[in-house]
């Protein structure tokens, strides 16, 4: 119930007097009275009143007498005294209101009445501005209604749209389906061309093949020579390392305990059993080294890279067994005057002359070319070649040309599964993308795509999923990239009436669940004709729409 605080004794002989005058005035008791109510605030003959509920009867004096008797406040419509009613602005000019009565005579002028009429007690002076808002409300109205209005004819050019892309995929689809006999014919014909070119010419150089491989064998005879004269050199100088270092380990003075030398002694150890089935291998290829090279059951181009690849291996142990030398050169202690020492440091000063670390290569030695392999470039050959060009470009021309028509009948039917609305309007977005951009990240869409969040790099907010509700105007876009510590990303696409096709906002109303407002023509009502002619005539209002609840709390 309302409590009142104490006032200056001026300001309260004015409120009794304006109190005493609104009693005298018997149209006071109904004031905040809803029109349509006034038939109800009638007393009966004996000058009682009901309470509006029914709880209760009391006397229609006490109706806006500032003392709340009903529990449904009914009894003080024109009062703060219940604060659990609602009080009527008339409002002229503008539209009828209805507010808490809780809010009159707060000393706050309430928007919703613009007339000022719920602070009549003269304590706060509240101007009657129903004609400036009046006007304000009704160009409002009057920009909505054109919005409306051009939305509803976009709406209706979307839908013709829609039906005609449909009628289209139908006649694309049934002519494609119609092609794909045609194609698939004409891809097995010239695959079946293809394959006896290839033939033909596989086997004209099946014939040739003795001739092609004597002139290799001719060509690569030198260089296989050189090759393995390379490989007998690398491997004399392998063993001789080898035997540098055996030599070294059975003979330097084990009482001068040179740490240098024990580690090359280690190292060589190491290396020896580090061999294992090497040696085996290595003997086998050395029994095939001393057969004839008619004997050889490989090809010239086998042989030769065998050969490369041998003399790859010895060199890598060359340059293992070098180092172990080389570093106890640098680091053994010549005061020892040891023998075995100095004698292999001597080898391996000479060797070093002729050896290129970097490399693991001798330093008079550059890798051989080994030339490509000649081709037969006889009349009969490039025919051979020129008939399986010319049979291949048009296999592939044909595999392309099906794979139009196959990529084709895929594409419209996947377009005729999309749910683009009840009447296809949506057909006009489908694919479209769009940006919003704020302070720090620019987000897109792309209808019935997907939604992405930039910045330095792209976030994928989600997939189209499904419409929500029956009315076609939201949107989800789902399973997007992981929150950290929460959800997978989301999007509501939530579109309202608008004459533009544009994202109006971004919000995050939950961490990593995106609230994207757009507004498009997709969604505009459909008028009927008569409705574009001209704007409706405005009627008088006389019941007020119900309180907005997010207006000023009781004070």
């Amino acid at each position: 119930m309302k409590t009142r605080s104490a006032i200056p004794l001026v300001a309260t002989l004015a409120w009794c007097l304006s109190v005493a005058t609104a009693d005298a005035d018997p149209s006071n008791k109904l004031r905040g009275v809803t029109p349509s109510d006034l038939q109800r605030y009638v007393p009966d003959q004996k000058g009682q009143w009901t309470c509006l509920d029914g709880s209760k009867s009391i006397s229609f004096s006490a109706v806006n007498d500032d003392y709340c008797d009903c529990l449904d406040g009914s009894d003080e419509p024109g009062t703060s005294a219940c604060g659990n009613g609602f009080f009527y602005c008339a409002n002229e000019g503008h539209i009828p209101a209805r507010i808490k009565t809780s809010r009159v005579n707060d000393g706050v002028c309430d928007p919703d009445c613009c007339d000022g009429s719920d602070e009549y007690n003269g304590l706060e002076d509240c101007p009657n501005v129903c004609e400036e808002v009046g006007a304000e409300a009704k160009q409002e109205r009057e920009r909505l209604r054109l919005i409306l209005q051009e939305g509803s004819q976009l709406r209706k050019e979307y839908i013709e749209f829609g039906k005609s892309v449909k009628r289209k995929m139908e006649l694309d689809l049934a002519l494609f389906q119609q092609q794909t006999a045609d194609r698939d014919r004409a891809v097995e014909e010239s695959k079946k061309i293809l394959d006896a070119a290839t033939l033909a010419q596989e086997e004209y150089h099946e014939g040739s093949k003795g001739d092609r491989e004597a002139s290799r064998k001719e060509q690569l005879a030198p260089l296989i020579q050189e090759q393995a004269s390379r490989l007998t050199r690398a491997k004399d100088v392998r063993n001789k390392l080898r035997d540098t270092l055996q030599n070294l380990k059975e003979n330097y003075n084990k009482n001068y305990h040179d740490t240098a030398v024990k580690n090359t002694i280690t190292g060589f150890d190491d290396y020896i059993t580090g061999l294992g089935e090497d040696n085996e291998s290595e003997t086998n290829n050395a029994e095939e080294e001393q057969k004839d090279p008619s004997e050889y059951s490989t090809t010239p181009d086998d042989r030769i890279s065998t050969l490369m690849d041998q003399t790859y291996v010895i060199q890598r142990e060359i340059g293992t067994l070098y180092d172990l030398l080389d570093n106890m050169r640098h680091e053994y202690n010549p005061e020892n005057n040891d023998e075995a020492v100095k004698a292999s440091v001597k080898i391996v000063e000479e060797f070093s002359q002729t050896w290129v670390t970097d490399r693991q290569e001798f330093a008079d030695e550059t890798a051989l070319e080994v030339p490509a392999e000649l081709t037969d470039e006889s009349p009969e050959a490039e025919k051979f070649k020129d008939d399986v060009d010319a049979a291949q470009s048009a296999f592939d021309e044909a595999s392309d040309r099906q794979k139009q028509v196959q990529d084709g009948i895929r594409d419209i039917e996947n377009k005729m599964k999309a749910d683009l609305g009840k009447d296809e309007a949506f057909a006009k977005l489908f694919d479209q993308c769009f940006d919003f951009k704020d302070i720090e990240y620019t987000y897109s869409v792309c209808f019935f795509g997907n939604a992405n969040q930039r910045s330095h790099s792209t976030t994928f907010l989600g997939k189209f999923s499904h419409w929500e509700g029956p009315n076609y105007d939201i949107q989800v876009y789902s399973g997007g990239t992981k929150c950290w510590n929460g959800p997978d990303r989301s999007v509501k696409l939530v579109m309202t009436c608008g004459t533009q096709n544009e994202i109006i906002s971004v919000t995050e109303p939950a961490k990593c669940e995106y609230v994207f407002r757009f507004q498009t023509p997709a969604v505009c009502p459909v008028l009927p004709e008569h409705e574009h002619e001209a704007p409706p005539k405005e009627e008088e209002e006389e019941e007020a729409p119900a309180p907005n609840p997010t207006r000023h709390d009781e004070l």
